[in-house]
């Protein structure tokens, strides 16, 4: 029987460490760390293509109101000036109010909500001749005053 167990023992290998973990598959934790990763980059990457859109649709607008002030001086042509300033506030009030009624409204409506919407420190003054100025004949305006309202308007709710 000693030579049986002596046969046995002899058998037996010495104490020996365990194999490495293989790094592939991760464990559950890692995969929910990823998923997480992966969660915030799309969350990321969508807000930045929608400032960047922003953005450009703001420079737009202005690129629009430097060529309106271009093809149409507001000394010789206001009717023209006027009627395209007042699409260019409309535009960018769709764009910034689409569930208002902002669409529908005219003449002195109009201008009240453009004014109640505006800057404290942005004086309206002006903005009465989007009113009724494309419709007179020789309209007062102060181009000037309108063209710092309308980028204020595009740089605010554009």
């Amino acid at each position: 029987m000693e030579a049986d167990n002596a046969q046995l023992l002899s058998q037996l290998k010495d104490i020996h460490s365990a194999a490495q973990p293989s790094w592939w598959p991760p464990a559950p934790g890692w995969w929910l760390l990823a998923l997480l990763v992966l969660l915030l980059v799309a969350f990321l990457l969508r807000h930045l293509g929608r400032r960047v859109a922003v953005r450009r649709r703001k420079r737009q607008w202005l690129a629009a109101l430097d060529a309106l002030t271009a093809k149409h001086d507001p000394q010789t042509r206001p009717q023209e000036y006027l009627s395209n300033l007042n699409r260019l506030f409309r535009a960018v009030a769709l764009r910034a109010f689409p569930d208002t009624a902002c669409a529908r409204l005219q003449g002195e409506q109009w201008v009240a909500f453009i004014s109640g919407l505006m800057p404290e420190d942005a004086p309206a003054r002006g903005l009465e001749a989007l009113a009724q100025g494309p419709y007179e004949a020789a309209p007062e305006l102060d181009a000037s005053a309108l063209d710092r309202l309308a980028r204020t308007w595009v740089d605010r709710y554009g």
